[in-house]
C-alpha cells in the first residue's frame, strides 16, 4: 500500500512579527547594536521588538512608531506588520488592549466632538444675531416713524383764529400737516402756524419714510 504524503507549504506570513523583523536584519547581515545606531533607536527597543515582548515598550504610539522605523528601515512593509502587531498585542493582552483602545477612542470623540459642538453652537448664535439684527432693520425700515403732538391738544376749544401745530418726528421723515410740507429740524422738532374757521377744524399730522406705513394723528379744534 503506497503512502500518499501531502506536504504543507510554510508562508513568510505565518511567522510573527518578532520573527519577521529579525530575519530581515540577518538577511541583511546586520548586527542589533548597528541598526539601532543607523536609525536612531535604543537597542532594547529593538531587542524587544524582535522578541516579542511588547511590554517593554513605551505605551501608545511610541511603540508602534518604532516598530515603523525599524520596519521601513528593514524593507519590510509597514501596514501588514502593524496589523500583526495589534494582533500579537491583543492576543498578549486581550482586556488591556480593549480597555486602552476604548479609551484612546473615547478621548479621540471627545476631541473630536467637542469641537465640533462648538463649532455648531458659535455658528448658530452668529446666524441667530444676523436673522435678529436683521429683524430689527427690516422692522425699523416698514414700522411707522415716531410722532408725537405738543400743540394742540385734543379737542381744543379757542378763539384765537391762528394756531401752532408744533410737535415731535423722527429727522429723516417725510411730514405734512393737512397736505402740506412741514420741515423739521435735525432732532426731529416741527412747528407750523395754520389759519382757522369758524367751527370744527380737523388738523391731520402725517408721518412718513419712503418704505414704511404712516403715522398720522388727527386734533378737531373748535373756533368760536
Amino acid at each position: 500500500m503506497t503512502n500518499i504524503f501531502k506536504s504543507n507549504k510554510i508562508y513568510l506570513d505565518s511567522e510573527t512579527v518578532a520573527e519577521q523583523l529579525r530575519s530581515a536584519r540577518q538577511a541583511k547581515n546586520l548586527k542589533l547594536k548597528d541598526a539601532a545606531k543607523k536609525i536612531n533607536i535604543s537597542e532594547k527597543y529593538l531587542q524587544a521588538l524582535e522578541k516579542g515582548e511588547y511590554g517593554r515598550l513605551p505605551r501608545g504610539v511610541y511603540g508602534k512608531n518604532f516598530l515603523r522605523e525599524y520596519a521601513l528601515f528593514l524593507g519590510l512593509s509597514y501596514k501588514k506588520l502593524a496589523n500583526d502587531y495589534e494582533a500579537e498585542l491583543y492576543n498578549l493582552e486581550p482586556k488591556s488592549h480593549k480597555e486602552m483602545f476604548s479609551k484612546q477612542v473615547i478621548k479621540a470623540r471627545y476631541f473630536w466632538t467637542m469641537p465640533k459642538i462648538l463649532k455648531n453652537i458659535l455658528i448658530f448664535l452668529i446666524i441667530s444675531v444676523c436673522f435678529i439684527y436683521l429683524g430689527y432693520r427690516v422692522n425699523k425700515i416698514i414700522s411707522p416713524p415716531l410722532l408725537i403732538i405738543n400743540s394742540p391738544l385734543a379737542n381744543l376749544i379757542t378763539d384765537q383764529s391762528a394756531l401752532a401745530v408744533a410737535g415731535k418726528t423722527e429727522a429723516e421723515a417725510n411730514l405734512t400737516v393737512n397736505g402740506e410740507t412741514v420741515l423739521s429740524d435735525k432732532s426731529g422738532n416741527f412747528s407750523k402756524i395754520i389759519s382757522l374757521k369758524n367751527g370744527i377744524n380737523i388738523i391731520t399730522v402725517t408721518a412718513s419714510r419712503k418704505y414704511s406705513r404712516g403715522s398720522t394723528v388727527v386734533r378737531q379744534v373748535l373756533l368760536k
